[in-house]
């Protein structure tokens, strides 16, 4: 049995690690269930730093890589980037999986191309449509789903929220949409970098965490003024935030506005972002989406406080599972100002119950299922 996944990025999100955890859940289960053959499909040299991760193999779409030349920030520079991606692999795409005859196409981003190629790539091959993230149903994409619906074999949904929205859409038949959480719990990932020393200046000190990309969506701005304007209700010697973007020029200059470079330090992209979790008070959220949200899962797991915007889908979710966040209403000071006090209060059950949710999204767990899936 072949398994292949068609998953092209621009920068660094959470769906690499959801492609690579997914499979590598297969890779080990190889011999138990008779699979011979798992590649991720490298479309433009973004795969090219995981090639011979954990025996994953990575198979370049074309003779060259220019992943490091495409436009990468911006609405409008990834829309070129991403048709640059759709014409290089237009064909390699299409003859790879007629000439390999893959038993699975697991597609998760710029799925248009594989999509619209269905009616070919689906005679030998079963096609599952995995859904990353919160999609913006525009009309463009609901009459391509639509289209192409039949060539479908999967739908997969990483909430139960977006499985809901889903099926009102009627654009898949219900009976192919699954709900497959993400596998963003790495047990042995966790067990290995979680103890590693954080750089010293922040060894023995009381610091907030904000991971995510740098983009408006995540809403960093609104988390730094809260920051600076409470910073001594809290009694915080820091706020760090990880993570890349193009809002990192405005996020400077509005910290820099303020004389809170001391306190506020934009420290980029980590690969290892757990031991920076387990040394800290809280991890905050302040984005207007997440779906589910690796971090806050990560964090469940580790039993670290998490304040979070109450919002689609990924808290809501929590919420609605045990209610062991400090919730807030989406970009209201007076309610994140509330969830800061309650942050004092003893909060080991909620702790507990995080851990506990958190465990839906184990590696493990993500095979089981994807395996019922695949039969």
């Amino acid at each position: 049995m072949k398994i292949y996944y068609w998953s092209p990025f621009l920068t660094n999100i959470a769906t690499i690690k959801s492609v690579i955890r997914s499979a590598k859940s297969v890779m080990k289960y190889k011999k138990l269930k008779n699979l011979n053959n798992v590649k991720i499909l490298n479309a433009s040299g973004e795969w090219d730093n995981y090639k011979n991760f954990a025996g994953i193999k990575i198979e370049n779409m074309c003779p060259f890589s220019f992943h490091k030349f495409l436009p990468k920030t911006g609405l409008i520079k990834s829309r070129i980037a991403f048709l640059i991606i759709f014409m290089f692999n237009f064909f390699p795409l299409l003859f790879k999986i007629k000439k390999d005859k893959p038993d699975y196409l697991v597609i998760h981003l710029l799925t248009f191309l594989p999509i619209i190629q269905s009616p070919w790539l689906s005679k030998n091959t079963k096609i599952i449509l995995r859904v990353s993230g919160l999609p913006k149903l525009t009309l463009f994409r609901k009459i391509i789903w639509k289209l192409f619906s039949n060539n479908i074999f999967k739908v997969t949904v990483p909430t139960q929220k977006t499985f809901e929205i889903l099926k009102k859409t009627k654009v898949f038949d219900e009976s192919k949409i699954y709900l497959l959480r993400d596998p963003a719990i790495d047990q042995e990932d966790i067990s290995k970098k979680k103890d590693k020393p954080i750089p010293k200046k922040y060894q023995k000190k009381k610091y907030f965490l904000s991971i995510g990309r740098l983009t408006q969506q995540k809403n960093f701005s609104f988390l730094i003024k809260m920051f600076i304007k409470y910073k001594k209700l809290i009694n915080i010697d820091f706020l760090l935030i990880i993570g890349d973007g193009e809002e990192r020029n405005n996020l400077q200059k509005l910290i820099k506005a303020s004389n809170f470079e001391n306190y506020i330090h934009l420290i980029g992209f980590k690969e290892n972002v757990y031991n920076y979790i387990k040394n800290s008070e809280a991890i905050i959220s302040t984005a207007e989406y997440e779906d589910p949200g690796f971090v806050l899962l990560e964090a469940a797991y580790l039993k670290k406080k998490i304040i979070t915007s109450l919002v689609a889908n990924g808290p809501l979710e929590m919420k609605k599972n045990g209610d062991f966040c400090f919730f807030f209403k989406f970009n209201n000071e007076k309610s994140f100002v509330k969830a800061l006090k309650k942050l004092k209060n003893n909060s080991s059950n909620k702790l507990n119950k995080a851990k506990n949710y958190s465990k839906k999204f184990l590696v493990s767990q993500h095979l089981n299922n994807l395996l019922r899936i695949l039969n």
